[in-house]
């Protein structure tokens, strides 16, 4: 867990003496860049709360109360409740994003790695036990699934094609779209990063391969763009293909009779 310095988009000492004295917050902590230490003036604040079981129950004031104490409310929506509860705010001026967790006293929430937390407040200890079970995660991608998201960005490139020669370009976007996303994040797994459609992308790809990926950005949603572009989204999947059997060692036994296909796709647009 971090002890040193860190750095924050907004002001959180006031917020973390608040938790300190509130009888009602039974532990806190930190997680996302915040945990880790990387926060920067863009960062969302990932925030997690272990509440009493009374306080649990009136929820929805507690965590406006503990809003306040970081910021004027913008705006507020509640994504789940149960035994765990999940709000995303905004906050004051520059509507600074917040994610917070809200647990009841037992709940053995998922952590990342204590490398990757800062714990503010654990006043039972039950999230020093909880933190000491997890080990630092790696990324892994089986042969399965590496072939299986190889497999439908084929799928994809075959039938986004069909869809943009008989006119429907915007779903033919959507699917070019997203089968280039699926690819960057088989990738950087591979890669031992996980990420959320292009995140890290600076980190994960070369020069080479971001202009590779670049070529698969359509510029507008016109069937003439979108065909060049699917015909860019192969080079992708033939490149993350190579570069996926390269780092895992083992072949995907996928076999593409190409001449075949480009000839078909171009019968589609005759």
């Amino acid at each position: 867990m971090h002890e040193a310095s860190y750095q924050s988009p907004i002001p959180l000492q006031r917020f973390e003496a608040a938790i300190q004295a509130d009888q009602r917050v039974l532990g806190m902590l930190y997680t996302g860049s915040l945990g880790r230490g990387t926060a920067n003036r863009f960062s969302d604040l990932d925030i997690e709360i272990w509440l009493t079981d009374d306080a649990y129950v009136a929820c929805k004031n507690t965590v406006r109360e503990l809003l306040r104490l970081l910021g004027n409310i913008q705006f507020l929506y509640h994504r789940y409740a149960g035994e765990s509860s999940f709000y995303t705010a905004f906050l004051d001026v520059d509507w600074q994003p917040i994610d917070l967790a809200i647990h009841r006293p037992a709940v053995e929430r998922t952590l990342p790695a204590p490398s990757q937390v800062r714990l503010i407040k654990d006043s039972t200890r039950f999230l020093e036990q909880l933190l000491s079970t997890r080990q630092e995660q790696t990324v892994e991608v089986s042969a399965d699934q590496a072939r299986a998201k190889i497999e439908n960005a084929i799928d994809n490139y075959i039938y986004l094609n069909r869809k943009n020669a008989s006119g429907d370009s915007w779903c033919a976007l959507g699917m070019l779209t997203e089968a280039t996303s699926e690819l960057y994040t088989l990738l950087a797994a591979l890669r031992g990063i996980y990420a959320h459609s292009y995140r890290y992308t600076e980190q994960v790809l070369t020069s080479e391969e971001q202009a590779l990926l670049t070529q698969v950005w359509p510029g507008a949603p016109s069937q003439q763009e979108i065909r060049r572009a699917a015909r860019a989204l192969w080079n992708w999947i033939r490149h993350v293909w190579q570069e996926t059997e390269g780092l895992s060692g083992y072949s995907l036994s996928l076999q593409v009779d190409e001449p075949a296909l480009f000839a078909a796709i171009d019968r589609l647009y005759n």
